[in-house]
């Protein structure tokens, strides 16, 4: 899977770069919002997750257009996301008591098609909706606070990953399906704002570091360390307890049939950079010079 989407996303960038020469519109551009995580560790209410799971989020990006219709979109994107169980509102959620922050950075490739067409001519639309669909990869790394220290989980296998007849850990980069919609909204002929929502389809669960079950104390200790086994399993410390809780290997600990899901929601700034003749705009000299007499 992954040596299919390297190729559809070469592909992809190849066709960008091979037209380039022959553009007629096409804009540079940055984005700020906020990035939001889905997955084993949001809140069950939209608004909790929304506003408890959500981080800062900036891009920027080169757009070429084709037609009026359809355009093609290079971004570079990164954001902050974080998860805690202590925002449910669930008993057994609040008492599982796992929590994870992460960063977020992503190289995409998306297409876009505007349902009424995109001019920046004057007299065109002020408004220019559009939805959006592509190929992404994203690198990320889960890491939770324990006894006040920032800790890094992937290289722990708090979930027996490396253990004798479990999986290999998992790796912190990825690839992503995003799709969305939005819309620009045209200022002038050389700049519009655009607003934009876009969720990505995950292709791990592991973004939160939790997908599948515990391992039992004893013998995640023994064999990743007590580190590993102390965040595996953090049920004691919501109890207040020093023990720590003894689960058979095999207790529910995430939900592995649904991967990870992470959500922009971004403003952007973009300047034309071409123009529909293939004029460039963007840093071109308005110098005024003097007339010359013969």
């Amino acid at each position: 899977m992954k040596n299919i989407l390297n190729i559809i996303w070469l592909s992809a960038f190849s066709l960008l770069i091979i037209n380039k020469n022959s553009a007629q519109y096409s804009d540079v551009g940055i984005s700020l919002g906020m990035a939001t995580y889905w997955g084993d560790l949001n809140a069950p209410s939209f608004t909790t997750n929304m506003t408890k799971n959500s981080g800062i989020a900036i891009a920027a990006h080169y757009r070429y257009m084709f037609n009026h219709r359809l355009g093609l979109k290079a971004s570079l994107a990164y954001g902050r996301i974080k998860g805690d169980d202590q925002y449910s509102d669930l008993s057994w959620q609040k008492q599982r008591n796992l929590d994870f922050k992460s960063h977020i950075t992503e190289l995409g490739l998306m297409g876009e098609f505007y349902i009424f067409g995109f001019n920046t001519d004057p007299g065109s639309a002020m408004f220019a909706p559009y939805l959006t669909a592509g190929i992404a990869s994203f690198w990320f790394d889960p890491k939770t606070t324990y006894q006040g220290n920032e800790v890094r989980l992937q290289p722990l296998g708090t979930e027996g990953q490396g253990m004798p007849g479990r999986p290999d850990k998992y790796k912190t980069q990825s690839f992503s399906i995003p799709f969305g919609a939005g819309t620009k909204i045209i200022l002038t002929e050389t700049m519009n704002i655009g607003l934009e929502v876009v969720l990505r389809r995950s292709m791990t669960d592991y973004i939160d570091d939790i997908s599948t079950v515990y391992i039992n104390y004893d013998d995640l200790n023994a064999a990743n360390g007590t580190l590993a086994a102390n965040l595996g399993n953090r049920m004691n410390e919501y109890f207040g307890q020093v023990e720590p809780v003894q689960l058979p290997t095999g207790s529910q600990r995430g939900g592995a049939k649904v991967d990870d899901y992470y959500l922009m929601t971004m403003v952007s700034f973009n300047f034309m950079f071409t123009d529909w003749k293939g004029k460039r705009v963007l840093g071109k000299s308005n110098k005024v010079t003097c007339p010359t007499f013969n």
